[in-house]
């Protein structure tokens, strides 16, 4: 049955795959985000296709208006390195937007699907997380996101409000901004600029159509009260992932960089799907090689998207000049 479905964030790279996959599975979407600023929405046709909100949910008194029979919130400032530089920030903007979402919900009775990040587990020395591991917040952006969870749970305890919270891993797949490990290695292979990656760290990779299908499966099935893990739980070093990048691209080796001291991440962070899989029935189908293979070949083929990122993805990561979010704020726009 097609369900109207309202995106919070829909202007972000999960966001425009999941409205794009909501469309394409029949179900009603109306896009809300602050704006369309780096043209994701209207380069996908997704503009053309469903209804949009342009709205600033972190000012006082904005609200949803759109009715809907369940929101999907997945707005944030989502970096963990632009959390280090802004700590307040992300931490007002993050909770501000939840609360939002949340006063919405409430009114126009609807439940939420919220989307956290396994980062409020920290890292460990390679332990897969469960969803009852220990929060560990190495970053603002990872505390932002334990508030916006215990917000959460106030709402389904204080009013009855019907949620359920996913806590994602590192996707990776078309329209990422090359602010990110996997895009930024292939856009700078695809303009010939030399790579670097760091050593000795071990992250879970999953593709962004394989969390779209458990978003969608989630909502569909009505699962809600729940916390789940959106993962693989296959921990990969980002060495492999890099060489693997070069090999598809025939770019040359990647450099290797040692593991700053403090910078928000631990050694390795991957988490166990088990509970999402006995509960949805959902399982990752994307093999990490063949998903590098086939994001590697979209942003090939979409240079038109990324190339005005240029002077970011060329730029070093010793300061905040290679990410997007300061680049190109959204709260000066």
């Amino acid at each position: 049955m097609p369900l109207d479905i309202s995106i919070v964030g829909a202007a972000g790279f999960v966001g425009t795959n999941l409205a794009l996959a909501a469309l394409e599975a029949g179900h009603n979407v109306t896009l809300i985000d602050v704006s369309d600023r780096l043209g994701r929405l209207r380069l996908s046709g997704l503009l053309e296709r469903a209804p949009h909100q342009f709205v600033n949910l972190a000012e006082p008194g904005a609200r949803i208006v759109s009715a809907a029979d369940v929101v999907i919130h997945l707005a944030a400032l989502p970096q963990v390195d632009f959390s280090v530089y802004e700590p307040a920030r992300v931490m007002t903007n993050n909770t501000a937007v939840m609360a939002a979402v949340l006063d919405s919900a409430r009114a126009l009775e609807v439940p939420v699907l919220f989307a956290s990040s396994i980062e409020v587990y920290g890292g460990n020395d390679g332990a897969l997380f469960a969803e009852a591991s220990p929060m560990l917040p190495l970053s603002p952006y990872a505390a932002s996101k334990i508030g916006c969870e215990e917000y959460l749970k106030s709402f389904r305890q204080s009013f009855g409000i019907e949620a359920t919270t996913v806590r994602l891993t590192n996707l990776y797949g078309p329209w990422q901004a090359p602010d990110r490990i996997i895009p930024r290695i292939t856009t700078q292979a695809l303009s010939g600029i030399k790579s670097e990656v760091v050593t000795g760290r071990l992250r879970d990779f999953l593709a962004v159509e394989d969390a779209t299908r458990a978003l969608l499966g989630l909502v569909e099935r009505g699962l809600w009260g729940d916390t789940f893990n959106l993962s693989v739980g296959v921990p990969t070093g980002l060495e492999e992932v890099a060489d693997t990048i070069a090999e598809l691209t025939a770019s040359g080796p990647v450099a290797r960089v040692d593991c700053p001291a403090k910078d928000g991440r631990g050694p390795s962070l991957v988490a166990s799907p088990e509970h999402l899989e006995q509960q949805l029935g959902w399982q990752a189908r994307v093999e990490l090689s063949d998903g590098l293979g086939s994001t590697v070949s979209w942003y090939a083929e979409n240079n038109f998207w990324w190339q005005p990122f240029q002077p970011q993805f060329s730029s070093d990561r010793n300061g905040p000049q290679f990410l997007l979010d300061h680049a190109f704020p959204f709260w000066v726009a």
